[in-house]
């Protein structure tokens, strides 16, 4: 298997360093191969592996032998969320679950100390692969993923939040509360380029970049308790989701580089040790005796709910 691949990945370099001959290019060493040839040279080596449209319907081009399986690696990925990998410490994902949870912002008038209990985030695998495509000249990934629906609740929270917007005349206002907690996010948008190394003879495989763009429809909040639960608290509320929309949508730069700085290194640690084979070895086993339209499935059992 890894000689056949070997063959046709020294097929596409080869082919990429070819001029036209009168018209039509080398003859391929198979028509699987000649296919995929082809279109690396018609779109500058960009390979689109998968594309959701919105009246549900999937297409993956071109059909090379890796393209539907990597649609049916990322498929599995989702569906293995509700289970997470306890082996590289990562807890289930579908849903979120965090017994209790400590955390502060300050952003220009803004400065909060929070803190939550039985907090909890439904959603995490329930997004929409609308592009992902692979350039293997360039060693880039493209993607665009839409996250429809993010709900995050807590059985209740405290916080202390301080609006100082007249530090200067020494004056400022702070918002003590606690009660339960209620946030969603209406279509979240990450989309971004990616560019990683990944040498076929030797050598890990390394992301060397991370540049992303977040965007959201809009968010809703409904926490109880802050100020009360009237008006002033409805008004606080309108406030968050106003402060929260504007947050991502005009920090795009700001976030892309909180990424970059804070996954990158973390995964490029997990990816340590692994060269291109361990990748190739990791997509093929995960689909080996299946097709491409057979039915998604995972051994994932979720683990009890540990709050029942």
């Amino acid at each position: 298997m890894r000689f056949l691949l070997v063959l046709a990945f020294a097929t596409v370099a080869l082919a990429g360093t070819v001029l036209p001959n009168q018209g039509s290019f080398i003859r391929p060493m198979s028509n699987k191969v000649d296919e995929y040839v082809t279109d690396l040279m018609e779109n500058d080596g960009e390979v689109e592996y998968v594309v959701d449209h919105e009246d549900g319907t999937a297409e993956v081009a071109p059909q090379f032998i890796l393209s539907w399986q990597i649609r049916r690696f990322i498929r599995k990925l989702q569906k293995q969320m509700p289970c997470g990998w306890p082996q590289y410490g990562i807890p289930p994902l579908a849903p979120l679950k965090v017994r209790e949870a400590e955390f502060t912002l300050k952003k220009g008038i803004l400065e909060t100390f929070d803190k939550v209990f039985k907090f909890r985030v439904d959603g995490l695998d329930n997004f929409k692969i609308k592009q992902f495509k692979l350039n293997m000249f360039t060693s880039k990934i493209k993607f665009d993923f839409l996250f429809k629906n993010i709900a995050a609740s807590a059985s209740k929270y405290e916080t202390d939040t301080i609006l100082d917007a007249m530090r200067q005349l020494g004056l400022s206002v702070q918002y003590e509360g606690d009660g339960t907690l209620g946030f969603g996010l209406k279509n979240l948008r990450v989309a971004g380029t990616l560019k990683y190394k990944m040498p076929i003879l030797w050598g890990s495989i390394k992301i060397t970049s991370l540049k992303t763009q977040i965007t959201l429809e809009s968010c809703e909040s409904e926490i109880g308790g802050f100020m009360g639960d009237g008006s002033i608290n409805r008004m606080i509320n309108r406030q968050i989701e106003n402060f929260v929309e504007k947050g991502i949508n005009n920090n795009q730069d700001e976030i892309s580089d909180f990424i970059e700085d804070n996954l990158v290194p973390k995964v490029n640690k997990l990816l340590k040790g692994n060269d291109f084979w361990t990748l190739i070895d990791l997509i093929f086993s995960s689909s080996e005796g299946e097709s491409e339209d057979d039915p998604i499935t995972t051994n994932c059992v979720p683990p009890a709910d540990p709050w029942a």
